[in-house]
């Protein structure tokens, strides 16, 4: 059986923060990230709400977790469980882990994580609602799948650290930003991005990670930064203001001409 459409399910919700668009896949998810704070040895959970927005048929779905991997050109990979050092898969508990939606109704779902006491920083996965069994188009077994974020943060372990391993501009008019992130957990930079002229003055101002996504513990990310309009001939120097969630911001600058 071929499945076709089902990691772009997941990255919709993974990489927007938010449900899905339920008139593409029939059915959401919300919210797209469950994030608790747990004292290592504990246990804290969340409910999710899966919406079946059709009115003509039941969805069935089965529910599956999986590591997560965010490359550093911001695409992903869902390795199987216990694939990775920042891993919580292991930990996670899905109940139900099959259910049916009736048509235009909405079913619970509890997703819980149980950390071991030896447990530090943040564990990371992602629980997968897979449409099942397959429906057949031109021959083609489909299935559909939306994945919801766990976050898990052992709380009074976290750690946060990155540094900006590089910053360049490429003509006409967007920078590039290399966010490694050496803490031991997930961080979402944010910030601004300054274009100075050859005078030291502000000329262009743009919002550093306006999507918030993340950088995994250990991992490299390229942030894409766009201006509105290209910047004219002339000496400048771009300044990237970033916020990473510890006491100080990261500062990066680089001098750069536009001939």
């Amino acid at each position: 059986m071929r499945r076709v459409g089902g990691v772009l399910c997941g990255l919709l919700a993974l990489l927007l923060g938010v449900a899905a668009e339920a008139w593409a896949f029939g059915f959401s998810v919300e919210p797209a990230r469950v994030q608790v704070s747990v004292p290592a040895g504990k246990r804290r959970g969340q409910t999710v709400t899966v919406r079946n927005e059709r009115t003509d048929a039941s969805v069935h779905l089965r529910l599956y977790v999986r590591d997560i991997i965010y490359l550093p050109d911001g695409t992903h990979e869902f390795p199987p469980v216990g694939s990775t050092t920042w891993s919580c898969a292991e930990w996670v508990t899905i109940a139900p882990t099959e259910l049916e939606v009736p048509a235009g109704s909405t079913r619970d779902v509890r997703i819980s994580v149980s950390v071991p006491l030896d447990a530090r920083g943040g564990r990371y996965a992602v629980v997968f609602f897979e449409t099942t069994p397959s429906y057949t188009e031109e021959g083609i077994g489909v299935n559909f799948r939306v994945g919801a974020l766990v976050e898990a943060v052992i709380r009074g372990t976290e750690q946060p650290d990155a540094s900006m391993k590089a910053l360049s501009f490429t003509a006409p008019a967007s920078f590039q930003a290399d966010i490694f992130n050496s803490g031991n957990v997930l961080v979402r930079p944010k910030g601004a991005v300054k274009v100075l002229n050859e005078f030291g003055k502000k000329i262009r101002q743009v919002e550093f990670n306006p999507q918030q996504l993340g950088v995994l513990p250990q991992t490299l990310r390229v942030f894409t930064i766009q201006l509105e309009e290209p910047l004219p001939s002339g000496a400048y120097t771009v300044r990237a203001e970033v916020d990473y969630g510890a006491r100080t911001l990261m500062v990066g600058e680089r001098a750069f001409e536009v001939p």
